[in-house]
């Protein structure tokens, strides 16, 4: 039973594996118009998973986590 048990937690963490390591950072404006951060696996569920998004706020893949960007402020928001 054990073998079992340990076999299948292996199975799942193998399985979880790739979708963690694949998390690309994504910049999106929230709405009180700030340009905040957030880890996703793909631009689809970062918009459906980025905190109090703007209405009309997309989501930019970001390659540097420095980019100057982050905490500036977007007018008319």
């Amino acid at each position: 039973m054990k073998t079992l048990l340990f076999g299948a937690l292996a199975l799942a963490a193998v399985v979880a594996a790739p979708s963690a390591s694949y998390a690309l950072t994504y910049a999106y404006v929230n709405q009180s118009g700030e340009v905040m951060t957030m880890e996703a696996a793909n631009p689809n569920q970062a918009i459906m998973t980025a905190p109090n998004i703007g209405l009309h706020s997309g989501v930019m893949l970001l390659t540097d986590s420095s980019d100057p960007v982050i905490g500036d402020s977007v007018d008319g928001v």
